[in-house]
């Protein structure tokens, strides 16, 4: 009994002890399990409160050296180090610093720095060759103390792909890190440079529609630090300078600026009295700019970082407003000379002894009033033509007939000044819908210039011709399939004109260099307007020394009724029509009429 006693006892005891030990290992392996848990979850908590201490403090900021000092900062919380420092590329040099949490020898810091520029240097796959700016914070460094670096880890910060620096955790306990701790600051540092990338490429995004914008402006603009650094030139900008260098530098632009306008020392009172500068004009070689000066400020820290500088071209303005003085002075003059005739005239009238001379003093009344009424007239015209009010009556005309007559009109002046006028003319020209008054308007001017123009033995040549559908092209050699067109041509031997005054013939406020007594210079202006109510379009070509032709289409349609300019024809309807040919040689119609037929 006694042994079978022993054997129940022993029996229970292993049963128990068995069962002791099996709930110790289970508690165990539940404690191991909390504490794993546990360190999870501080893990996290530390990745978001440095996170969020990363959104707090620094925002939308891009200044990776902020966010690697917020990193580094609050390590300290979480990890037992000696020192943790970073080594950032910035700007053309490289920025070590270390924050020292225990005491250290100035030797330790110089091995830890030499770690992270070697395995910078490994990363990069050569080694860096900035210089170096170096700053320590913490606690006092103590030479007395010679021990090394015993643990440590670098962890890499890259943005968008690219390493921007490191950052070191440093101690004098061998051992002390494990994968736990690296894998922790990697996470964060990771977090962190996806962040930073993010909105880096969201800012790079928007520059990208900023600078598309800026060089898409007519107007000069472009902007340097406070440094006087240039940041930002438009392509405008390079052209009213003259820069011609894909990417110019500050030198380049104040250079091309100061020879008539001191840019560096205005530049220089804007950024230091926080104001803006105007200037109405400054003269740019072949051009006339205003020019505004701004200071760019940082609202959040309420501090100017540069100026922007604006020029806006005025060379168009302040050259209609010199031609519209000269402009207003010559019609003032020109309309002068038949007054003072005038009166002259009629002032001799009144004295009896001059009653032989009536007829004569008369004529010279009747002439001049002619002749002011013309002028006044077509500052009439030009001024229905501006405000968009001009019209035209159209009726059924032989435009043969018409320009015949003109021509031969014109014969006796050119036979006086030794010139010689040809026509050539279609025969089979239709009767056309046009204002046969206004157009006979259009050949005087045209006519009238060439004789002033062309010297002893010229010749002037008058060619009409009408181009079938189909047979037409404008300008740019587009064709055309408009209705039939007539062509009217005015040729001359004459001076010609200089390719650079060419665009302003058609303008209100624009003469040919050789300004006529009696004439408002608004021909060419009238005519324009006068063949675009019909339909029709008018161009020129001319070479100095060479001669003159201006040219101007009409629709051969008979269409009649009244008629306005309107707006301005478009590019694609200002038709310069192909050659039709016509016989060379003129068959004399009339003792003083040449003309040529098909």
């Amino acid at each position: 009994m006694e042994n079978l006693s022993l054997i129940i006892f022993l029996l229970a005891t292993l049963i128990f002890g068995s069962t002791a030990i099996l709930l110790s290992f289970r508690e165990e392996k539940t404690r191991k399990l909390l504490k794993e848990h546990e360190q999870s979850q501080e893990q996290k908590l530390y990745e978001t409160e440095i996170l969020r201490e990363i959104q707090d403090r620094i925002g939308y900021e891009l200044d990776v050296e902020k966010i690697i000092d917020v990193i580094t900062g609050s390590l300290r919380n979480f990890f037992a180090y000696s020192t943790a420092s970073s080594l950032l590329i910035k700007d053309e040099r490289l920025v070590f610093k270390a924050y020292v949490e225990e005491k250290v020898s100035r030797v330790f810091i110089e091995q830890v720095k030499k770690a992270m520029l070697a395995s910078l240097s490994a990363i990069l796959e050569k080694p860096p060759t900035l210089p170096v700016d170096e700053s320590i914070s913490g606690v006092v460094l103590d030479d007395q103390n010679t021990l090394p670096p015993a643990s440590f880890f670098h962890i890499p910060l890259i943005v968008n792909d690219k390493v921007v620096g490191l950052i070191n955790i440093s101690s004098q306990t061998p051992g002390l890190y494990k994968e736990s701790e690296m894998t922790i600051l990697y996470q964060i540092t990771s977090q962190a440079a996806s962040a930073l990338s993010k909105l880096s490429q969201v800012l790079t995004t928007e520059k990208g529609k900023l600078m598309g914008a800026i060089q898409s402006l007519a107007d000069g603009v472009f902007m340097v630090d406070v440094n006087s650094q240039l940041l930002i030139i438009n392509q405008a900008t390079k052209t009213f300078l003259g820069i011609e260098k894909g990417e110019p530098t500050t030198l380049d632009v104040l250079s091309a600026l100061s020879g008539s306008y001191n840019i560096s020392a205005k530049i220089a009172e804007v950024i230091s009295q926080r104001k803006e500068i105007s200037e109405k004009e400054v003269a740019l070689k072949d051009r006339t700019v205003q020019l505004f000066i701004t200071p760019v400020i940082d609202t959040t820290a309420d501090k100017v970082i540069g100026a922007s500088v604006l020029l806006h071209d005025i060379s168009l303005e302040k050259r209609l407003a010199q031609l519209k003085e000269e402009f207003t002075n010559m019609v003032v003059h020109e309309l002068r000379a038949p007054l003072t005739s005038i009166k002259g005239a009629s002032e001799l009238l009144m004295e009896p002894e001059n009653a032989t001379d009536q007829a004569k003093l008369l004529a010279i009344i009747h002439d001049q009033s002619k002749k002011l009424l013309e002028q006044v007239s077509s500052l009439l015209d030009a001024a229905k033509l501006e405000a968009g009010k001009f019209t035209i009556q159209k009726s059924s005309t032989d435009l043969k007939e018409l320009i015949a007559e003109k021509v031969e009109s014109f014969m006796p002046l050119a036979k006086t000044k030794g010139v010689e006028l040809i026509g050539k003319i279609d025969e089979d020209l239709p009767n056309t819908g046009i204002d046969a008054v206004r157009i006979g308007q259009v050949l005087n001017n045209l006519l009238s210039n060439s004789l002033k123009f062309t010297p002893e033995g010229g010749r002037i040549t008058v060619k009409v011709s009408q181009v079938p559908q189909g047979e037409t092209r404008d300008i740019r050699g587009t064709l055309d399939t408009r209705d039939t067109l007539i062509t009217v041509s005015v040729s001359d031997t004459g001076v010609g004109i200089p390719k650079e005054k060419q665009g302003e013939l058609f303008s209100k406020f624009s003469q040919i260099a050789h300004k006529e007594e009696g004439s408002t210079g608004l021909g060419l202006y009238i005519s324009k307007g006068i063949v675009e109510a019909h339909g029709g379009a008018i161009w020129l070509k001319s070479e100095v020394d060479r001669g003159t032709t201006v040219s101007f289409t009409l629709p051969a349609s008979p269409a009649l009724g009244v008629a306005s300019r309107g707006e301005p024809i478009s590019e694609h309807q200002s038709i310069a029509p192909a050659e039709h040919t016509v016989s060379d040689e003129p068959i004399p119609l009339s003792p003083t009429l040449h003309t040529v037929v098909n």
